[in-house]
């Protein structure tokens, strides 16, 4: 059985295969991707190639009898496509069958596929557990089973180190920081990483489905219908996404030319007159600098969250069909350094590749951290341990059960915080800065003593790569859950590597400032502990349960004695003691 990879792409789908240490991309004979578009035509359905040249026009989205780009409307219910209502599923499917057909038929086929029955698809880093279900219902009405999702960025650089295992330009590399840019037709990828020791290791994610080529075509687009002449003063649907469609090819020429027409035939209804103007690529460059700005925002907010500068990044690879425009290459060699930017020979089908390669080396995704439930007083229980495997298709991993208390039921919720430290591995100490990953609230007993409330927290990971946390009171039993599907991932480099057998390796070095908070945030107090201990308690509600503990002899916590002094009030007017008209302390 071969395990393929499969780029199921907001605008164009590819299936990549390994053979005989070689990957195969799966494409016709003109070497381009399935574009990922079909139009239904009663009963008849026509996708890829085909359906783009009739379409001739239509931007993301639904337009009449043609469904453009289907993965984003993956988790709707559904959509109505030329009057009748269909699942996004099965219009995935439809592209996705299409995509294994022609894959199979592709000339390049090594001849190691008669069927494609099992893959390793890629996802954006965004795509949540409810969008990763569709997907994967999709594949499987098509015939196929997903082994594991990838995501689009990690399966990208992958792809670039795989084929260089165990040489002298991975080890350049060993321990050094990657940022990959996969910046397609419909979303902005980011994924920070870490290479270390045959290992690629995720450090950070970010994704974006509002800068993507698409976006781009939309503002090129309004602006020659701002600036051409003959344009009528109402243009309806239909001529606008006339004038998309060129834009988008025009667009596409300008990676190569100085300047390109767009050109449209008896374009004004009323006189017949052509829409013809001439874009530059000063033009083009003017009106794309504002989102490049865009998503240089979330480069640094990226780089930000990893407390990362841009001198720290060894590497950016830039990836998707969005990496042709040389004003993109322009900005980030402007912003990371001419010789740390390398744009990828085959940007349109690195990730299929990628994907290829940890089909063919059997890797199986591990958690790149440790995910940790925050207590109170400021410690931490871990939950899942770094190089926890990600489920392979049909499995399931469950964590071990965590029975904990609630020392402050008084507000009548148990705060559930999930969190992951900064830097990957296992050995994490508990003055390490982490970062919140979620919260979970569940209702307790307002009335209930200090641990009294006995709570109990499990957890699991599904094949999807999506993690459920569920917490419940023994007194209650009326379960909370929550789904985390923002996490990194780390993987070994293929066999040829120096591969670790175990994430928690040691990491990179973190930050020094073991202060995880700027002054004046606003940040959620963990009110539950793994065990029975009076320092848990805030000092003012231990005090009206056991007002012996603050007796000078037993020489309580200081922040205890601070807690309690804080919230009591004045013995003489009984107002709070921050209260500035209480004056009985200062006479």
């Amino acid at each position: 059985m071969t395990v393929v990879g499969f780029d199921f792409g907001t605008t164009n789908s590819l299936v990549s295969v390994v053979d005989s240490d070689r990957v195969y991309d799966l494409v016709d004979e003109d070497g381009q991707p399935v574009p990922s578009i079909v139009k239904y035509e009663g009963v008849r359905k026509v996708v890829g190639t085909e359906a783009k040249e009739a379409l001739d026009a239509v931007g993301l989205g639904v337009h009449g009898d043609f469904v453009k780009s289907p993965k984003t409307f993956l988790g709707d219910e559904t959509i109505v496509v030329g009057g009748v209502e269909r699942s996004p599923i099965d219009v995935t499917e439809d592209v996705i069958r299409h995509v294994r057909d022609r894959a199979l038929a592709s000339p390049r086929n090594p001849g190691v596929l008669n069927d494609i029955t099992d893959v390793v698809a890629t996802i954006p880093v965004d795509m949540n557990g409810p969008r990763r279900r569709a997907l994967r219902n999709a594949y499987s009405r098509a015939g196929m089973r997903v082994v594991q999702f990838v995501h689009e960025p990690f399966a990208a650089l992958y792809g670039h180190f795989r084929p260089h295992a165990g040489t002298d330009f991975v080890r350049r590399f060993d321990r050094k920081n990657i940022l990959v840019v996969d910046w397609g037709g419909g979303t902005l990828d980011l994924t920070l990483c870490r290479l270390e020791d045959g290992r690629v290791v995720q450090l950070q994610n970010s994704g974006t489905g509002e800068l993507g080529g698409d976006t781009f075509d939309d503002s090129i687009r309004n602006w020659v219908l701002a600036h051409a002449e003959n344009v009528p003063d109402a243009v309806d649907a239909g001529r606008r996404r006339q004038v998309r469609n060129k834009c988008e090819s025009v667009k596409i020429s300008l990676s190569e030319e100085d300047s390109a027409t767009v050109y449209l035939r008896n374009f004004n209804p009323e006189t017949g007159d052509p829409l013809a103007y001439l874009l530059t690529r000063d033009i083009l460059d003017s009106i794309s600098k504002p989102l490049i700005d865009q998503a240089m925002n979330h480069v640094t907010a990226l780089l930000d969250a990893a407390h990362m500068s841009e001198n720290q990044i060894a590497l950016c690879l830039v990836t998707g069909g969005m990496s042709r425009m040389p004003v993109i290459t322009a900005r980030l060699r402007e912003f990371f350094g001419a010789n740390r930017v390398e744009v990828s020979k085959n940007s349109g089908t690195l990730i299929a590749q990628g994907a290829a390669w940890i089909a063919h080396d059997r890797q199986q995704l591990e958690l790149a951290k440790d995910v940790e439930v925050q207590l109170a007083r400021g410690s931490f229980h871990r939950i899942l341990r770094a190089g926890t495997p990600i489920p392979f298709e049909g499995q399931e991993m469950t964590g071990d059960k965590l029975e904990v208390f609630c020392a402050d039921p008084r507000d009548g919720h148990a705060k559930f915080q999930f969190c992951t430290p900064r830097r990957p591995g296992g050995d994490a100490q508990r003055s390490d800065p982490r970062d919140e990953i979620a919260n979970l609230s569940l209702d307790v007993d307002a009335n209930a003593a200090p641990f009294i409330e006995r709570l109990t927290l499990t957890t699991r990971i599904d094949s999807d790569g999506v993690l459920h946390a569920t917490a419940m009171s023994d007194l209650t039993r009326r379960p909370e859950s929550v789904s985390l599907h923002d996490m990194e991932f780390g993987i070994s480099l293929g066999s040829a590597g120096v591969c670790a057998t175990k994430a928690d390796a040691p990491g990179p070095s973190g930050p020094t400032d073991t202060d995880a908070f700027e002054s004046g945030d606003l940040v959620v107090r963990s009110n539950i502990a793994d065990k029975k201990d009076d320092f848990y308690v805030p000092g003012e509600l231990l005090y009206t349960y056991n007002s012996t503990y603050f007796s000078r002899a037993k020489n309580p916590p200081q922040i205890q004695e601070d807690e309690r002094l804080y919230y009591q009030p004045c013995a003489v007017c009984k107002k709070p003691s921050y209260d500035p008209d209480c004056r009985c302390g200062r006479r």
